[in-house]
């Protein structure tokens, strides 16, 4: 195996890569970098048996081919230290010597004959959205997700189709995000929980490709595949029973009030800085027109700030709520107004942009005394009836 390739190209395919690559695995084969040289194209390949990513550059090959397993935080420390410049690779006597204008590198490596051999894409349901759409779903669910060991099910985001849509939901029992997409309809219909560690790290890697690039998504019973002309990646999906989300999200709702999203997003910033030491606890009082917000914690201090309701009802209420569940969804509303939605303070919040019904966010409240809150928090499961 010889080829030339620029070091940034060649660093930017194993940073995405290495994202499906176990530091520290049981099977130490499973921490090397698969490398494919064909014709002009590089194929690198991680695979740690849940998440397995495929990414191909072109490169200058020098009439040699081949495969070789290499250290990916070796040659990902090496190569990130090379600048921009033209690089040779030489795999010889499973050694690999890489050598650029003034550096030469010899590092070990392995026959790639004992890899594992990397999954192939199983027949399913096959989505094409463009790169800004995908991203959007993963988005706005994505930070809801549980990190629960002990409930499987609901460390992942639930993807569905339900007739012209397709959802994306996910939740840790004491919040709900849902964001759905139009779709043509499909033939079948689909229902799998794609793991945390799988779209997060889709969303990074998309991070800096065209938004309107197209990418295809795979679904089968036990898979989920992302797929790009140069990339793929394919996880394992979460094998279990995903809450009944429509029981959680509340049908109607006795009060709704609209504020301003900036206005929204400063006071909770503000709110933060008392309540992050008084279990992220905030109390919102609607009333005459005006929204205000308070925390207290014993022995430094207390908050309060109001901000105008732009439209609601005309009836006092309150409810209090863990501040930082509302500021992750705040902050990634696209719209300059947010609608606040419940029927009691026991009763689940619904945050919904103004101009965008195709997202709901459902956070459950926190029982207070008073103006004392206490340490603890509505469960989705324990939540009044929204009907």
């Amino acid at each position: 195996m010889k080829f030339k390739s620029n070091s940034s190209n060649l660093q930017d395919a194993i940073t995405i890569t290495e994202k499906a690559i176990s530091l520290r695995s049981s099977l130490p084969i499973l921490e090397n970098i698969y490398l494919d040289l064909y014709n002009n194209t590089l194929k690198l390949r991680g695979n740690n048996l849940e998440l397995g990513i495929e990414y191909s550059i072109p490169v200058e090959s020098l009439n040699q081919t081949g495969t070789i397993l290499v250290k990916s935080k070796t040659l990902s420390s090496i190569i990130s230290k090379l600048n921009n410049q033209l690089l040779e690779l030489t795999v010889q006597n499973q050694q690999l010597n890489i050598k650029g204008a003034n550096i030469d590198f010899d590092i070990l490596c392995e026959s790639a004959a004992e890899y594992p051999v990397f999954p192939n894409v199983e027949s399913g349901v096959s989505i094409s959205l463009s790169v800004k759409e995908i991203r959007t779903l993963i988005q706005h669910t994505v930070f809801s997700v549980s990190f629960d060991e002990t409930k499987k099910f609901l460390n992942g985001i639930l993807i569905k189709n339900d007739q012209d849509k397709l959802l994306f939901v996910a939740t840790d029992g004491y919040r709900l995000a849902f964001k759905s997409h139009m779709i043509t309809p499909l033939s079948k219909e689909f229902n799998v929980i794609a793991p945390y560690k799988a779209v997060n790290e889709l969303n990074k890697i998309l991070q800096g490709v065209d938004e309107e690039k197209q990418i295809e998504m795979i679904i089968s019973d036990n898979q989920i595949t992302f797929k790009m002309d140069t990339f793929l990646l394919i996880s394992r999906v979460i094998q279990g029973q995903f809450p009944d989300y429509n029981q959680v999200i509340p049908k109607t709702s006795e009060y709704s009030y609209t504020v301003t999203k900036k206005a929204l997003l400063d006071a909770a910033d503000r709110a933060s800085i008392i309540a992050s030491v008084s279990n992220n606890v905030v109390k919102l009082v609607f009333d005459q027109g005006q929204l205000t917000l308070t925390a207290s914690a014993p022995g430094l201090g207390e908050f309060r700030e109001s901000l105008a309701i732009k439209d609601g009802s005309s009836e006092e209420s309150k409810i209090a709520l863990n501040v930082r569940l509302m500021l992750d969804v705040i902050k990634i509303i696209d719209a300059d107004e947010v609608t606040f939605s419940f029927n009691n303070e026991l009763s689940p919040c619904k945050l919904t942009p103004l101009s965008d019904s195709s997202f709901t966010y459902v956070i459950m409240p926190i029982r207070t005394s008073g103006f004392q809150p206490s340490t603890e928090a509505v469960p989705m499961s324990a939540a009044p009836s929204s009907t």
